[in-house]
């Protein structure tokens, strides 16, 4: 089948140019041999060396001795190692035409859908490792011609953004999502072989933003467990998120599960001195844990120790739901305050978050049976409405179905 691929005519005594089926083309220089191999083949003939060569990204040359059948695979070529491209009459040595972006870079996409283990493993494969963010960065800045999701090592996916999935950010502006189990996608590899243990999350922003797959989200179990064994982390306060967000201009505006099993969207509204404080506080409250979301994980330095920070507003006051907006009853809201370390709240207690700056545009449960709202600038679903504590008056326990006001 390759039997007309030995059939090349020399330029000269020390350079001709092949193409071998299947495996692009190369530029042969006979009697030489060029030190420093990456890998070794042997009972090689030359139609099989060049295959094997054609067949790794970051193969980019081969010395071939054709007495014993050796097959040496390269990652380098003549013109950057030139001190160690030496006369050697046992071997003749091919160079691949290669693509000046790979030459110049060293990173290349591979399309298959992987997950991490096999995007390393073939990254290997090729005579290379998988790449950083910061070396995927370097090579397509300032232009971008390929904007498909793929692995790094850091275990995120590339061009995931929440906005302007097809640019790079600056590496500590980033906020590509992170899966913590079967995520199946194409990988970035870099041409030099170097497995490393270093950490290669960003150095200043530590909060991450994790999926469970390509189709599914988290349950705050799965979210919990997932930050806290994947990345020996633990879930993110509202109020990290928020000043990751607003400080360094990192992108996570979606609604995810934050420490406490708090759900939100942290980035909303401005930044108040208390977190908690209209209007950015009206985005986080309580939900089901059954829902699924993304999550905040917030992932310590390799020296740093982790301690628990308290998600909850000095107030002590959180609102919660149910499957829906308005969907349980008062025993059902006692219970999701109970399950989450806390209690329903008094009128007393939400009158006195709301004077401390609470303001919420839903009404819940109070213990009392009393179904109330606190506002502070009415807008939205409430515009119209008397700032101050808003009464839908003392409904029914048994039948009537609302939200809930928590106390922590």
């Amino acid at each position: 089948m390759y039997s007309f691929a030995v059939l090349f005519s020399l330029v000269s005594c020390f350079r001709s140019s092949i193409s071998v089926a299947n495996t692009g083309q190369f530029v042969v220089f006979p009697q030489h041999v060029l030190l420093g191999w990456s890998q070794e083949l042997q009972n090689h003939n030359r139609i099989q060396c060049l295959l094997a060569c054609s067949r790794k990204t970051y193969c980019f040359s081969v010395n071939y001795n054709r007495q014993n059948e050796v097959c040496q695979l390269n990652k380098q070529i003549r013109e950057n190692t030139t001190m160690d491209f030496i006369a050697n009459p046992l071997y003749e040595y091919m160079e691949k035409v290669i693509d000046g972006d790979l030459k110049t870079h060293g990173i290349y996409f591979l399309s298959r859908e992987y997950d991490y283990e096999d995007a390393v493993e073939s990254c290997s494969n090729h005579l290379g490792s998988i790449a950083s963010y910061e070396q995927l960065y370097n090579a397509f800045q300032p232009t971008l011609e390929n904007c498909k999701d793929g692995w790094l090592i850091s275990g995120e996916i590339a061009f995931t953004e929440l906005t302007d999935a097809c640019t790079l950010k600056p590496p500590e502006q980033r906020s590509n999502v992170f899966p913590c189990k079967s995520y199946e996608s194409g990988v970035y590899c870099q041409k030099e072989y170097n497995p490393s243990a270093l950490d290669y999350l960003p150095k200043e922003q530590r909060i991450i933003r994790l999926t469970n797959s390509n189709l599914k989200k988290l349950n705050a179990e799965d979210a919990e467990i997932c930050c806290s064994t994947e990345f020996n982390g633990q879930l993110a306060t509202p109020l990290h998120v928020y000043n990751n967000t607003l400080s360094l201009g990192v992108n996570l505006c979606e609604t995810g599960w934050l420490s406490g099993w708090l759900v939100g969207n942290p980035c909303n509204g401005h930044a108040p001195p208390d977190f908690w404080l209209y209007p950015a506080g009206n985005e986080v409250n309580f939900k089901i844990a059954t829902n699924e979301y993304s999550a905040f994980c917030f992932v310590p330095l390799t020296n740093q120790t982790l301690t628990y920070t308290d998600p909850f507003p000095s107030h002590r006051v959180v609102h919660g739901e149910g499957e829906s907006r308005y969907s349980l009853s008062y025993d059902e809201a006692d219970d999701l305050c109970t399950n989450r370390g806390g209690r329903m709240a008094t009128r007393a207690e939400v009158e006195y978050a709301w004077q401390s700056g609470y303001d919420r545009c839903q009404a819940g449960w109070v213990t009392s049976g009393e179904v109330i709202y606190p506002l502070i600038e009415p807008e939205g679903f409430c515009s119209g409405n008397t700032p101050g504590i808003t009464s839908w008056g003392f409904k029914d326990m048994s039948t009537y179905s609302s939200s809930v006001f928590c106390y922590l």
